[in-house]
């Protein structure tokens, strides 16, 4: 029964992650002229991650970066994606087997982390009452909600939420690699699978090759978890009693139970440390880091302690309390909540990575289920309190007269108040916390479906521009097919942003520039733009490209917006496709790789 209803807890918040994608999936039927695309999250980081994928489909074993002209070797970053790849490159339609790769790790690792959360939830709770409340605060926490009047009715808006790891419903079938990382934390910071009743050695390896992987897959996640067991360690030494400092056997206990298990971790992790700090001083591999040196993205912590909503109130009493009651199944939750808002506020003085990631670290976890270890406490001191009254007026008055009958019934009614009081408080609290996460993720459905109807019913742009999304035309997706069958897989294509950002993912083939890992994306848009307008003329044109290596030109929608014409400026340009939307030229001075 425990199987069923954990079944259906897990199940159901799913597929109601998902149902915003399933909506968008039944009106693709209303679309006319254009082609349907099922977009996830950001736009142009969703073209990244199929591009990634696509590589892993033609047959490549490591990552090059498809979003920059300039040669380089391949590396093992953002290999999880290329992975992806591989199980569906069986499939024709390349195009659509990255899609489906991409969709269906959602889900497979939103399953994973869903499911990673109840087993902590059985974890640390005994009972399943408070089980099932601890999930469903995790499962909810959401913001405090903002409410808005949407075509007359009430709806929930929320802060931060151009964040959209912040909305409770998009987290859960999050961007797959997230998804992955937020599961290896879990499986590192909680012993689960019974992995402390195998052999010591073999737990050790465990963890050093999911630190390897959680490494190689999320970077930022391998630091958090050094930085939650570095506050653990601390907390641990602190709270042992003297005999550990004197009792050589203890201390040995203590290393080998507790910090030789944190030691494989942090060794397991060393090796990808190593390897990306070496390849982010290497292009186009350094761009990741000059990126965020160079686009840093502030946000006021007020506003991230709104946007965390109830759970981070009461997390932080339910904190305090784990800590005054010396709770020990507590500490790694107590930590990993330290480790979190101390890594938010030290990175904020660290350019090289930003804040903004160790938002990703599944902090409605432990806010979560400290909220509902606080809530418990109020419920279950009740019974104490109900229990300990009863025992002394037991002892205390004689139950064999009637006055003293009367006088224990009379402390017992005393007691029963409070206690009742104390449970219907945990309760309501926890109710009422649950249900506005779910009000909260329910409109989240609305906004999102609101969002999908916008796209189908647009009639402009013809692409998606200026951060105004919609289906791209046929035109444009036909050119994209002409690219995929009848360019070298050595080609270099040269668009504006848009264009660019589509053809890695869609045609395997390399970009002057289309997405904000390009090396210098921001001189070589001026360039294209440049080219584009007709700043250029005709010999410094061929030049330029001869010195990219720029194999054809994309000339489309949002390349047409100078209303200049490309075949008088430029009569070196072949014309080799052309449709209403999109002419694709060919260079034949450039050279190919």
């Amino acid at each position: 029964m425990k199987r069923f209803v954990w079944g259906i807890l897990v199940a159901g918040f799913l597929l109601f992650s998902v149902s915003p994608s399933i909506y968008e999936l039944t009106q693709k039927n209303k679309l006319t002229g254009r082609t349907f695309e099922p977009v996830h999250n950001y736009v142009t980081d969703y073209h990244f991650y199929l591009s990634r994928i696509r590589e892993g489909i033609d047959g490549r074993w490591t990552v090059v970066e498809r979003y920059t002209h300039e040669a380089h070797k391949g590396s093992f970053i953002q290999i999880f994606y290329l992975l992806l790849g591989k199980p569906v490159s069986l499939i024709p339609d390349k195009a659509f087997a990255a899609t489906l790769a991409y969709h269906a790790a959602r889900i497979i690792f939103g399953l994973l982390l869903l499911y990673l959360i109840s087993r902590v939830c059985r974890r640390v709770f005994s009972g399943t009452l408070w089980q099932v409340l601890a999930f469903l605060l995790v499962a909810t926490a959401s913001t405090i909600p903002i409410v808005v009047e949407v075509h007359g009715y009430p709806r929930f808006g929320g802060y931060m939420s151009w964040w959209t790891v912040m909305d409770s419903l998009q987290r859960i079938t999050f961007i797959p690699h997230l998804l992955v990382g937020q599961s290896l934390i879990i499986l590192l910071l909680f012993d689960l699978f019974g992995v402390g009743a195998t052999s010591k050695r073999r737990a050790l390896i465990l963890k050093f090759i999911m630190a390897f992987i959680l490494g190689m897959v999320f970077p930022p996640g391998l630091m958090f978890v050094a930085a939650v067991y570095g506050v653990e360690s601390v907390i641990e030494f602190l709270s042992r009693p003297r005999s550990l400092l004197t009792s050589r056997a203890k201390r040995t206990k203590w290393f080998v139970d507790d910090i030789l298990p944190r030691i494989a971790v942090v060794s397991g992790g060393v090796p990808t440390i190593l390897y990306y700090s070496l390849m982010m001083t290497i292009p186009p591999w350094k761009r990741l880091i000059e990126f965020d040196a160079l686009h840093p993205t502030w946000f006021p912590l007020p506003q991230y302690g709104y946007a965390l909503g109830l759970t981070l109130a009461f997390g932080v009493l339910g904190l305090f309390v784990a800590i005054f009651r010396r709770e020990k199944k507590m500490s790694i939750l107590v930590s990993w909540v330290i480790a979190w808002a101390s890594c938010i506020f030290l990175f904020r003085f660290i350019p090289q990575q930003s804040p903004l990631r160790f938002t990703e670290m599944v902090p409605q976890v432990p806010l979560g289920i400290l909220s509902a270890y606080l809530l418990y406490i109020f419920y279950s001191r009740a019974e104490v309190g109900i229990a300990f009254f009863a025992h002394l007026s037991s002892n205390i008055i004689s139950p064999k007269t009637p006055s003293g009958d009367k006088s224990c019934m009379s402390v017992l009614k005393k007691a029963r108040l409070p206690a009742r009081c104390m449970r219907f408080f945990s309760l309501t609290a926890s109710i009422f916390t649950i249900v506005l996460g779910l009000g909260v993720m329910y409109s989240s459905f609305l906004w999102q479906k609101d969002f999908t109807d916008a796209k189908i019913a647009a009639g402009y742009p013809t692409v998606f521009m200026d951060n105004i999304m919609v289906h791209p035309v046929k035109g444009f997706t036909d050119a994209l097919s002409y690219i995929n069958t009848y360019t070298p897989e050595d080609a270099v294509i040269l668009s504006d942003l848009t264009a660019g950002n589509y053809i890695p993912a869609y045609t395997g083939r390399r970009v002057f520039v289309g997405h904000d890992n390009t090396v210098n994306e921001e001189r070589k848009l001026t360039d294209a733009r440049a080219f584009f307008d007709g700043a250029m003329d005709s010999q410094e044109a061929q030049a330029w490209m001869f010195l990219t290596n720029i194999t054809h030109v994309f000339f489309g929608p949002q390349e047409k917006k100078s209303g200049k014409n490309l075949s008088e400026l430029y009569p070196f340009l072949r014309l080799a496709y052309t449709n209403s939307d999109v002419t694709v030229f060919t260079v034949p001075s450039a050279k190919t790789q």
